[in-house]
């Protein structure tokens, strides 16, 4: 008996212990991110990979083709951001879109490359570019016609945009919401019905929204079950909502500390028009494989030549002269206005 209570006691000092060991842990980490946010900046860089197994292990992951973002520390106007690659089979060819931003404080791009044998890669080709900020470039497919959903949140808007031949130009269509800064939406068909998820991005809040409509033409309506989701950590869709065996899938970010810092996959446990569940299955990022060991906030799967194609991309972080110096004169010339 008192072995027994001795033991009890010694684990609960344990966890006990281990639980404020990771506290103290994360208190250093948010501090020590703090001092370093001072001086650098975030990057993504993006992968495309293959999946022999589990699409959601990314320890199995062959990486077919990386793009990565600029790391010249004296770059004028670095490329800071290679994100939100979307794929998409077509004509017997891979596309990859994805965004793209030169400079700090640039204006995003949406960028395509293709393959038809994921081994030759097509050169870096401009397909959209707006007066205001593009990122999130999801092209699908609803009754024969391809359109290109991007994020285009400063324009308070979700625009819908319809391709040429070769999918290397791209003409605005439709808005299909206006009026509040969308970001991160996805369109998936079921049962007849069109469903769109897209999150209000208001300051440092985050609110999952999900829409309803017979076609892309049709009114959307706000289902009943919307909002989803308030919560920052899970509230911003990090990829579109895919089928995968059978079952939908929702990825959404983290935001515990920073942008980017992991992506989580939750399960659709039921979706009707009347009806909407979800639950958390698994978390993919951040993990022990150096690449994604920061976090990264975006996955795309689909079929291509009989194979599971997977595509992601990563959190980095890195130093630029010119924006140091820059953020060091705006905080003395704060300084000496007091």
């Amino acid at each position: 008996m008192f072995r027994t209570s001795f033991l009890f006691l010694c684990q609960l000092f344990k966890g006990s212990a281990k639980h404020q060991y990771n506290q103290e842990n994360m208190t250093k980490r948010i501090k020590r991110n703090k001092l370093l946010n001072k001086f650098r900046h975030l990057q993504f860089n993006s992968r495309v990979n293959l999946s022999p197994d589990d699409i959601f292990d990314i320890h199995q992951y062959k990486v077919l083709k990386q793009i990565s973002s600029g790391r010249n520390f004296f770059a004028h106007k670095p490329t800071t951001i290679i994100a939100d690659p979307f794929l998409f089979p077509f004509n017997n060819e891979l596309f990859l879109f994805y965004e793209e931003l030169k400079g700090i404080e640039g204006t995003g791009i949406i960028k395509m490359i293709k393959t038809k044998d994921l081994i030759n890669w097509s050169n870096p080709k401009t397909v959209l570019k707006e007066n205001f900020h593009l990122s999130f470039p999801n092209v699908f497919k609803i009754n024969n016609q391809i359109y290109m959903m991007p994020e285009t949140w400063q324009n308070e808007s979700i625009r819908l945009y319809k391709p040429n031949e070769d999918l290397t130009e791209w003409t605005f269509y439709k808005k299909i919401l206006i009026d509040k800064s969308y970001v991160d939406s996805s369109i998936i068909q079921f049962n007849e019905k069109l469903y769109l998820f897209t999150t209000v991005n208001a300051y440092d809040t985050n609110l999952l929204k999900l829409y309803i409509s017979d076609s892309i033409d049709s009114e959307w309506k706000e289902h009943p079950k919307s909002p989803i989701t308030d919560n920052i950590n899970n509230a911003r869709c990090g990829g579109a909502v895919f089928s995968y065996n059978g079952t939908f899938y929702r990825p959404s970010q983290q935001y515990n500390i920073n942008y980017g810092d992991g992506l989580d996959i939750n399960v659709i446990e039921h979706l009707s028009p009347t009806e909407y569940k979800e639950k958390k299955m698994t978390s993919i990022m951040p993990n022990s494989e150096k690449f994604y060991s920061l976090g990264g906030h975006h996955i795309s799967v689909c079929r291509f030549n009989n194979k599971n194609i997977v595509a992601t991309d990563a959190l980095a972080y890195s130093y630029n002269f010119f924006e140091i110096v820059k953020r060091i004169v705006f905080k003395f010339s704060k300084y000496n206005a007091r």
